[in-house]
C-alpha cells in the first residue's frame, strides 16, 4: 500500500483539477470533448500504474510515465496536467536512488524527449526557453536528490555492517584472540624450531666425517632459538612476531637461502612483487614459509618449485597465483618427522579466505606434493569500475551541475527571436555569456571551499550591470538574470550544508542580502537614476534595491534551512553511528585484551621455558641437548595449539603415515627417531 500511496493521491488531485473541475461547471481549464477527456484520462491511469513500478523496476516505470505525459501533453489542453506533469520527476528520483548505472542514460534520453514534447507544444518561443530551462534545471535537481539519497542509504548500510561486524567480533573476541595466538604460534615455531631441528639431526649423522658442521649447527641453533625466543615474547607483551622488514621478492629470496642451507633444493620463479598491498604480501610470504617449512619436515632434501605469478582474468580483479610443489624424496634422511601442529594449512587457508582468495593442498601422481593458493592483489569485492565512480561520483556530479546550469544560462543568451528569428548583437551575447560562465563555474568548489564559492558566485552576480545594453535589460538578459538565481540558491545551500562552522553559516543570508541591494543599486546608477526615461531618487532606488534584496532573502532563508536541517540530520546519525561502532570495538578489545593474557599464561609454562632450554643446551655446545629441548618445545607447541584452536570441520591437515611426500603436508620419506636417527616410514 505505500507504494501506491503517491501515485494514487497524485491521480486523485489530477483528476480533481482535470477533468474534474471542468465537468463541475469551473472553467480552469479549457473545455473538451469527450474523446479528449477520455484520452487523458486513460493517460492518466498510465502513468500512475507506471509510478506503481518505481520501486521495482524504477526504469519501466520512468519509461511508462513518459509516454503517458507525453500523450497528455500533445492530446490535452495546456493546463489541464498540471498536477501529474511531476511525475517524471518522481520516476526519475527513483532511478537515481535504485539504478545507479542507469541514472544519466535515463537522464540523457528524457531530457531531451521532454523538450521535444514542449517545442511541439509551445513552438520555437520565448516561453518555451523558459520552460525548458526550469525543465533541465529541476531534472538536475531531482537526479542530484536521488543521488544524494542513494550515497546516505549507502553509507547507513555500510554503518549498520560495521556495527553488526563489531557486534560479532565483541561476541567471538575470545574465540578470534586464541585463533590469533594459535596462527602467531605456529608461525614462530614452524620456521625455527624446524630448522633447529633439521640441522642438529644432520649434524650429527655427519659429525664423524664433518666436525665443523656441529659447531655451526650449535651456533645457527641459538641464533635461531634467540629469534624464536624474541618473536614469543613479543606475544607475551601482546606486540606480535617481530615485523618482518624488506620487500616481499627480498624476503622470498631470503628464505630461499635459508632453506637451501637446511638441504632443499629450492628454486623461486617469481615476478616484482614489491608493489603488492601489505596484507597479500604478508601472506603469500606466511604461504611459501609454511610450504618450505614441511618440505623440510616431510620431504628432507627434495627439490622445490617455488613459483607466483601475477594474472588478470577476463573481468575479475588481479591475482597473485602461488604454487609450490616437491618432489619425492629419495633416501634422504634426517627430516624433523612428525612434529608439527597439523595446523599450518588451516590458519593458512582461513588467512587467504579472508582475503577472498583460495588455497588447496593436494599429493601429486608421482609422490611429490604440491600448494596452489591465489589471492585477490585488490580489495575484496570492488570492482574497479566500482571503485572509480566511489572515488569520482561527487566531482562528476559537480561538473555536471555546472555544465547543465552554463547551458541554460547561455541557451538564454543566444536563442533567436521567436518571431522573426534574429539574434542579438555580438555585443550583447559576448560579455553576458562570459559573465554566465564566471558565474557558475565557483559551483565547482561548493563541497570543498563553501565560502570561496559562495564569493565567486555573488562577486559575479554584482558585475551584472555589466550586461545591460544601452535599452537596458533585454528578454535574452532577463531570462539569463532569473536562470543565474539558480547559482545563487546553490551557493547558499552549499554554505549551509557544507561549511566548517554551522552557526556562522547563518551569515550567508544578510551577506548575500548585502550584495543583492550593492547591484541593483549600482544598476540605477549605471542607467542614470532613470528607468524607461524619467528620473528616480536616489532614496527611492535605494528602497527599491533593499526591497529586492529583502525579497531573495525569503527563499534564500528557507533554502538555508534546508540545507541546514539536511546536515543536522547527517552529522547526527553519523555520530551515533560510529559512537555504537566505536563503543562495539572498544569492548571486543577488552575482551580480546583479557583472553589474550589468560592463554599467555600457558604460553610462558610450555613453550618459553622449552625454548630457553634449547638456547641454554647451544651454548654449551650440547648437541643431544639441544634436539631433545628443540623437539620438547615442539611438543609443548603442538599442545598448546590443540587446545588454542581445536580442529574443527575444516578437513585434515595431516595425512596417514603412508601417505607421499609433500610440500605443505605429510607424506613418505624418513624421518627421526627420538634419538635422532633416521626411522623409513612405509611408503
Amino acid at each position: 500500500m505505500k507504494t501506491w500511496l503517491l501515485p494514487i493521491l497524485l491521480a486523485t488531485a489530477q483528476l480533481a483539477w482535470w477533468p474534474g473541475s471542468v465537468l463541475a461547471g469551473y472553467e480552469t481549464v479549457e473545455a473538451t470533448g469527450p474523446v479528449v477527456t477520455t484520452v487523458g484520462v486513460l493517460a492518466i491511469v498510465v502513468v500512475t500504474a507506471a509510478l506503481g513500478l518505481r520501486l521495482r523496476r524504477p526504469v519501466v516505470a520512468l519509461a511508462g510515465v513518459v509516454g503517458g505525459l507525453t500523450v497528455a501533453f500533445l492530446v490535452t489542453p495546456i493546463d489541464a496536467p498540471l498536477l501529474i506533469g511531476a511525475a517524471d520527476l518522481i520516476a526519475l528520483y527513483s532511478v537515481a536512488v535504485r539504478d545507479p548505472q542507469r541514472t544519466w542514460l535515463s537522464l540523457g534520453l528524457l531530457a531531451p524527449w521532454q523538450l521535444g514534447v514542449g517545442a511541439i507544444e509551445y513552438g520555437f518561443s520565448g516561453e518555451w526557453v523558459i520552460e525548458s530551462g526550469f525543465l533541465v534545471v529541476g531534472y538536475l535537481v531531482t537526479v542530484g536528490a536521488g543521488m544524494a539519497r542513494r550515497q546516505w542509504l549507502a553509507g547507513r548500510r555500510a554503518a549498520a555492517d560495521a556495527l553488526r561486524q563489531a557486534e560479532t567480533a565483541r561476541r567471538e573476541a575470545g574465540d578470534g584472540e586464541r585463533r590469533r595466538l594459535s596462527a602467531e604460534l605456529h608461525d614462530v615455531s614452524a620456521h625455527h624450531l624446524t630448522s633447529i631441528v633439521v640441522t642438529m639431526n644432520a649434524a650429527r649423522r655427519l659429525a664423524a666425517g664433518r666436525p665443523d658442521l656441529l659447531a655451526e649447527s650449535l651456533a645457527m641453533a641459538a641464533n635461531t632459538g634467540r629469534e624464536a625466543l624474541t618473536d614469543l615474547r613479543g606475544l607475551l607483551a601482546d606486540a606480535g612476531p617481530s615485523p618482518a622488514g624488506g620487500q616481499l621478492t627480498d624476503r622470498l629470496a631470503e628464505l630461499t637461502d635459508a632453506f637451501t642451507r637446511l638441504g632443499q633444493q629450492v628454486t623461486v620463479e617469481a615476478p616484482n612483487l614489491d608493489t603488492l598491498p601489505p596484507a597479500v604480501a604478508e601472506a603469500a610470504h606466511a604461504i611459501v614459509r609454511e610450504a618450505l617449512t614441511n618440505t623440510v619436515r616431510y620431504a628432507p632434501g627434495a627439490a622445490v618449485r617455488v613459483r607466483l605469478t601475477l594474472t588478470t582474468p577476463a573481468a575479475d580483479a588481479p591475482q597473485l597465483g602461488i604454487v609450490v610443489e616437491n618432489d619425492i624424496a629419495a633416501g634422504a634422511v634426517g627430516g624433523a618427522g612428525r612434529l608439527g601442529s597439523g595446523r599450518g594449512l588451516t590458519g593458512l587457508r582461513r588467512r587467504a579466505t579472508g582475503l577472498g582468495g583460495t588455497l588447496d593442498a593436494e599429493p601429486r601422481a608421482d609422490g611429490g606434493w604440491r600448494v596452489t593458493a591465489s589471492l585477490p592483489v585488490v580489495e575484496r569485492g570492488v570492482p574497479g569500475d566500482a571503485r572509480w565512480w566511489s572515488a569520482h561520483r561527487t566531482p562528476v556530479f559537480d561538473l555536471a551541475v555546472v555544465v547543465l546550469m552554463l547551458a541554460v544560462g547561455i541557451a538564454s543568451l543566444v536563442m533567436p527571436d521567436e518571431d522573426t528569428w534574429a539574434m542579438e548583437p555580438a555585443v550583447l551575447r559576448t560579455w553576458p555569456t562570459l559573465l554566465v560562465i564566471a558565474h557558475v563555474l565557483p559551483l565547482l568548489l561548493r563541497r570543498r571551499a563553501p565560502w570561496l564559492a559562495w564569493f565567486g558566485v555573488f562577486a559575479t552576480f554584482g558585475l551584472w550591470p555589466l550586461w545591460l545594453s544601452e535599452a537596458g535589460v533585454t528578454d535574452r538578459l532577463a531570462a539569463a538574470v532569473v536562470f543565474g538565481f539558480f547559482a545563487e540558491f546553490a551557493a547558499v545551500y552549499a554554505v549551509s550544508a557544507y561549511a566548517r562552522n554551522r552557526l556562522l553559516s547563518l551569515l550567508v543570508i544578510p551577506a548575500s542580502s548585502a550584495v543583492l541591494t550593492v547591484a541593483v543599486t549600482a544598476e540605477f546608477a549605471t542607467a542614470g537614476w532613470t528607468v524607461d526615461g524619467d528620473r528616480v531618487e536616489q532614496a527611492v532606488a535605494v528602497a527599491i534595491a533593499v526591497f529586492s534584496a529583502a525579497l531573495f532573502a525569503l527563499p534564500a532563508t528557507a533554502v538555508w534551512g534546508l540545507g541546514f536541517a539536511v546536515r543536522v540530520r547527517r552529522d547526527g546519525v553519523v555520530q551515533r553511528e560510529h559512537q555504537a561502532v566505536t563503543t562495539a570495538v572498544a569492548a571486543a578489545e577488552a575482551e580480546a585484551r583479557a583472553e589474550r593474557s589468560r592463554l599467555v599464561t600457558g604460553l610462558r609454562q610450555q613453550v618459553l621455558e622449552q625454548t630457553g632450554l634449547v638456547v641454554a643446551a647451544a651454548e654449551s655446545e650440547d648437541p643431544d641437548e639441544v634436539l631433545r629441548a628443540a623437539r620438547a618445545a615442539l611438543a609443548a607447541m603442538r599442545e598448546l595449539l590443540t587446545a588454542l584452536d581445536p580442529p574443527s570441520g575444516v578437513g585434515p591437515t595431516r595425512l596417514p603415515v603412508a601417505a607421499p611426500a609433500p610440500a605443505a603436508g605429510p607424506g613418505a620419506g624418513p624421518r627421526a627417531g627420538a634419538d635422532g636417527a633416521a626411522v623409513a616410514v612405509p611408503a
